[in-house]
């Protein structure tokens, strides 16, 4: 085993045995996790951060998991969802080993937020199968707006974002997502490929699912009273704070993410936030309002 995979497997099985207990009632103190683990506060710091979507905080230190956002899974569901979060490289032998022998809860995120998939398990395990053996899929592909298309693409990861799921791949060597549901006639084909490492570590390294189609950077304000929540944990794609502003308030920068991403979160928290740049995506927002106000108007 290559020292990468061991770390991989030293990481996994740290993040299960996390999710074990916060799915079992406990609250973790991060000042705890160095001893438990023999590793930095930093280290379990980015642990906890990978986590952060499932948790709730008290303080600074104190973290238990969103009692909307947890259930108890058999061992086959905790396989299955691990497939497909991507985090099947985080476990290359915890899938054999450590699930049957130690895991017996985990976490998956629920809620009515979230669409269900159960009606498509088996294309879920095709493709997880296909991202496995390096096998180009087809399919065809339904846009919101009613056109369909036939695909061709190398799968690389199944990913859920705000309870979305999302099939990201390269077709023809360019980056492409497409939202899972929209997809029909999923089949494998004869034809193999070979990763390409750099893509691999695109999507490891980034919090964003629309590739092929990225703002470089996207500048939003964020008012004094809405700035702690924004502080207390990652609320937009790729967010970085560049500035904290002399009245309380912030400055975030998200790079190299799609606007589809940024703008419905933006919108959620109007009137505390705006985007700055480029201008014209605050533009694209204030339209949307004028549009629903327009529509909604009596008279």
């Amino acid at each position: 085993m290559s020292q990468r995979t061991k770390a991989q497997e030293s990481l996994g099985i740290r993040l299960a045995d996390i999710l074990t207990r916060l799915n079992q009632g406990e609250t973790i103190d991060i000042q705890s996790l160095p001893e438990r683990y023999g590793i930095s506060l930093r280290t379990a710091q980015r642990d906890l951060n990978r986590l952060a979507p499932l948790l709730q905080t008290t303080g600074t230190r104190y973290y238990r998991l969103d009692q909307n956002q947890y259930g108890r899974l058999n061992k086959d569901e905790i396989r299955r969802i691990c497939h497909f979060a991507g985090l099947q490289d985080l476990f290359p032998e915890a899938d054999r080993r450590f699930f049957q022998e130690s895991l017996r809860q985990s976490i998956i995120i629920k809620g009515h937020q979230y669409e269900n998939i159960r009606h498509r398990q088996s294309d879920f395990d095709l493709v997880t199968h296909s991202i496995e053996a390096k096998q180009t899929i087809s399919f065809n592909y339904t846009k919101a707006d009613g056109s369909k298309s036939h695909r061709t693409l190398d799968p690389y990861r199944l990913i859920n974002k705000s309870g979305i799921w999302y099939l990201i791949g390269l077709e023809n060597g360019r980056e492409k997502t497409y939202c899972f549901t929209q997809t029909s006639q999923l089949q494998t084909t004869s034809k193999t490929y070979v990763p390409d490492v750099g893509f691999v570590e695109k999507i490891q390294n980034t919090d964003s699912i629309s590739y092929g189609n990225q703002v470089s950077e996207i500048i939003i304000q964020i008012s004094p009273q809405a700035a702690h929540y924004f502080l207390r944990r990652k609320l937009l794609p790729n967010q970085e704070v560049i500035r904290r502003l002399d009245n309380g308030g912030l400055l975030i920068a998200c790079k190299n993410v799609n606007e589809i991403e940024v703008i419905p979160i933006v919108q959620y928290w109007i009137p505390h936030s705006r985007i700055v740049s480029p201008q014209e995506l605050q533009e694209k927002i204030i339209g949307k309002l004028k549009n629903y106000i327009n529509n909604h108007t009596e008279g």
